[in-house]
């Protein structure tokens, strides 16, 4: 059962990856500095939100570490925003002009690239790169994720059949894109291990299925679908941990958002983030076993290339 779990999960299966020469785990050095980056990455979005009215709030572990440690959790080495979709529609359209001397940005069914599911805003002049996009033209700089909510049918039949054709969907686009992106360098990471090697294969299969369409067209197909007009009060994140079913509360537990404390600065939170973070997490309040924690693998790391004659 273990090794399903890992094998059919590409996110577990890169959790059960060990280090390789050209992958590492942050030092505690370079872990603070990354947190210091990511602050400031966060208070700039924050300012942003507040001068065009468009609404945001942390989730998964950056909402824990407001709450458990008004900060980032101390081994946190990335940072997730929830934004509801008219929000973040807004924020793209507004990206250029507020943010784009300082930032890039990458959104599925967009004028943006593509690189996953979700948004992601990136700091440019850093360097921090991913497994998945080490040999591409994609950005590569310190990033935060920036996750839609979605409303979703009220009714439950309706519910079963949209978030059924969407996790479908979903896994479509992923293989087609992780086929796109894939290379010498991911195949080896992901061939150290049993595991990693069928999700690899796995995925790779699925992508060449279903490439009689563009991982773009795959892409822009999940995103619409998963979208909905109609405030139906009931909310979801289809592209968190979970997929279309582990997020869905009343959208009273998302909206509107409250502030938490968050090292020197106020930070959005769901309005409800005790149900939010017990949906997630279960006893959010209970420190995890260092076994248990989350990591993400890094390739190479700076946050001033042009000092260091890298840009």
């Amino acid at each position: 059962m273990g090794f399903l779990k890992n094998a059919l999960s590409t996110r577990r299966a890169m959790q059960k990856t060990p280090s390789m020469p050209m992958v590492h785990e942050l030092s505690d050095q370079e872990l603070k500095a990354l947190q210091a980056c990511f602050l400031e990455i966060i208070k700039d979005i924050d300012r942003v939100c507040e001068k065009r009215g468009i609404c945001y709030m942390a989730a998964g572990g950056t909402a824990l570490g407001s709450v458990r440690h008004q900060g980032f959790i101390p081994w946190d080495d990335d940072v997730d925003l929830l934004m509801p979709r008219p929000d973040l529609k807004r924020f793209l359209e507004i990206f250029d002009e507020e943010l784009g001397d300082k930032y890039e940005i990458t959104s599925p069914d967009s004028k943006y690239p593509l690189e996953s599911m979700i948004t992601a805003v990136y700091k440019k002049n850093t360097y921090k790169a991913s497994i998945s996009t080490l040999d591409t033209d994609l950005p590569k700089g310190v990033h935060i994720d920036l996750f839609p909510i979605e409303t979703v049918p009220v009714n439950p039949l309706a519910r079963r059949i949209k978030g059924l054709t969407a996790i479908f969907l979903q896994y479509v686009a992923v293989s087609s894109l992780f086929r796109h992106l894939s290379s010498e360098n991911k195949k080896e990471f992901f061939y150290q291990t049993p595991a990693g090697k069928f999700n690899y294969r796995l995925r790779m299969f699925v992508g060449a299925l279903f490439s009689f369409r563009s991982y773009e067209k795959w892409a822009a197909s999940f995103d619409r679908f998963v979208s909905c007009k109609t405030d139906t009060g009931l909310w979801a994140v289809p592209t968190d941990i979970g997929h279309y079913f582990g997020h869905i509360m009343p959208k009273e537990v998302y909206y509107p958002p409250i502030k938490g404390p968050f090292v020197d600065m106020q930070i959005n939170l769901p309005h409800n983030p005790d149900e939010y973070l017990k949906n997630q997490y279960g006893d959010y309040m209970t420190i995890p076993p260092e076994a248990d924690r989350e990591k993400h693998w890094s390739i190479g790391f700076s946050l001033d290339l042009e000092a260091e004659g890298k840009a």
